[in-house]
């Protein structure tokens, strides 16, 4: 098996991004510290810095319980708990959930019709905007299932890194789809979609493959 190259670890350099300056604003501003507080090798935190290696989901999730920085922190993720908040005045807009996106190998369940709806703030300027449900792990921690991704379509191609989800071409009357992040080779076109959980490669693909290619708005995730 051919090494991961630095673009192959897109994702990882855009984690690394938004979380050593956020460790740093904490107190952890060395691989050393850091490697020491969850119980890391320092040689191995350093190759994941500079981009040689990968992050773990359990070193991600250390990161989480001890220094409070999660995967939701990082990419901007909006959690929705028990607080409550005063909606006089704030436009809330009827979204259709339309069924499951499977986060790992392309496949989904479309619902011929919406069976509920959400009221949603912040989609009034959205393009045809609708719901589906997480299924499956390959975006876990960013990602989890249950979790709701609010999907629109986007006129502009969307930039490298973002989470979408990608409808594929098929047999006819099915459709399959995948929850991914997005690395868009342009001039080649050919694009290349991410998972966070590293037991799911990077898929390749011709941009005539796919039938549409929604944006992920939001990640809705219910408390409990």
């Amino acid at each position: 098996m051919a090494a991961k190259t630095q673009k192959d670890r897109a994702l990882t350099n855009k984690i690394n991004e938004r979380l050593f300056p956020m460790l740093a604003a904490k107190g952890i501003s060395s691989i050393y510290a850091l490697s020491k507080s969850i119980n890391e090798n320092a040689g191995s935190i350093s190759k994941i810095k500079r981009g040689m290696s990968d992050w773990t989901i359990e070193q991600l999730d250390k990161i989480k319980n001890i220094h409070g920085i999660s995967i939701d922190l990082i990419f901007g993720a909006e959690t929705k708990g028990k607080t409550e908040f005063d909606m006089r005045g704030v436009k809330l807009r009827k979204v259709p959930v339309l069924g499951y996106a499977e986060c790992g190998y392309p496949a989904v369940t479309w619902l011929d019709s919406a069976s509920k709806v959400m009221d949603l703030t912040d989609s009034t300027t959205l393009v045809n905007p609708f719901v589906l449900i997480a299924k499956g792990d390959s975006m876990r921690p960013y990602i989890n299932p249950g979790d709701k991704l609010l999907c629109s379509e986007h006129v502009e191609k969307v930039k490298d890194n973002t989470a979408v989800v990608a409808v594929f071409k098929s047999m006819p009357d099915t459709i399959e789809a995948n929850a991914k992040l997005i690395s868009w080779d342009r001039r080649n076109k050919l694009i290349t979609l991410y998972s966070i959980n590293t037991k799911y490669p990077p898929t390749n693909h011709l941009e005539d493959e796919f039938v549409k290619i929604y944006k992920v708005n939001r990640i809705i995730r219910d408390v409990k």
